[in-house]
């Protein structure tokens, strides 16, 4: 007969499996959610940016246009700059005042060629694209911003692959929580859960190299493409950590054979 307390203890984890498992279910759900609303937004940013790179000056008429899909220059005045170049602490910002729609800060890539230059009062032109500043300029000198809807594709391809990735683990473990949590109780979970993680992580991390050669290359075709090609690796690499898994485990269970309570946790 199976000792009370140790019933009352396997009931709480079962119960415990199937919470946990439940939320992961769920949380993996919601991922996956947000990966389709993500994918409605590709063909929008798409076409942003292809107008922003066919995008030509104002002319004086379309300039008194608010409407007009072109490149304006608006004056302001710079009322601070930051320059932080400290490591992984970077900074490079721009505090202007102007007239709507001239944004209060624009942020620059580095500190050169205009930025190191701009004191307290000086006179800048921006140059704005919708809500946009994607340069300030001042005399001949101009210095382009990372305000703008290039590689902003790219950079949504990528967000919903890795919550692709990460939302079919959430899904796989927390259902296989909820279905197995009797078994999941006595045996405790599988060594091989956490190398799947791995494979997860590591299928959601390929997301970033595959966003660079998209955005030099072709754009999200060109990047799902690479991605792609990069999961039979992640695949290899998942099922070989699984394989060193399954073999530590039964090696530390070989080493205490004749020990009582001892399970196997591989299945």
């Amino acid at each position: 007969m199976l000792d009370p307390r140790q019933a009352r203890r396997t009931r709480l984890r079962i119960w415990l499996h199937r919470a946990w498992g439940s939320c992961a279910f769920a949380l993996g759900a919601g991922l996956l959610v947000a990966a389709i609303v993500e994918v409605g937004e590709i063909p929008g940013s798409l076409a942003e940016e292809r107008s922003y790179l066919t995008a030509e000056a104002c002319t004086p008429a379309a300039a008194l246009d608010a409407r007009a899909d072109c490149l304006r220059s608006i004056r302001a005045s710079v009322r601070s700059t930051v320059i932080i170049d400290e490591g992984k602490r970077q900074q490079f910002t721009v505090r202007l005042a102007g007239p709507s729609p001239v944004p209060k800060e624009v942020d620059l890539y580095g500190s050169g060629p205009l930025l190191k230059r701009l004191r307290p009062g000086d006179q800048v032109r921006v140059t704005m694209w919708r809500d946009y500043a994607t340069a300030i300029s001042r005399g001949d000198v101009t210095q382009e911003s990372g305000d703008t809807p290039v590689s902003a594709p790219e950079i949504i391809t990528a967000v919903v692959l890795a919550l692709v990735s990460l939302g079919l683990f959430a899904m796989y473990a927390g259902g296989r929580a909820v279905l197995r949590a009797r078994r999941l109780a006595v045996e405790g979970l599988p060594d091989t859960l956490v190398p799947l993680g791995k494979g997860a992580l590591a299928a959601a991390a390929c997301a970033i190299p595959a966003a660079l050669l998209g955005a030099c290359w072709g754009g999200p075709l060109v990047m799902v493409s690479a991605w792609a090609a990069m999961l039979p690796g992640v695949w290899w690499l998942t099922r070989l950590l699984q394989r060193r898994a399954r073999h530590r485990t039964r090696h530390r269970h070989r080493s205490r054979a004749g020990t009582p309570g001892v399970v196997d946790r591989t299945a």
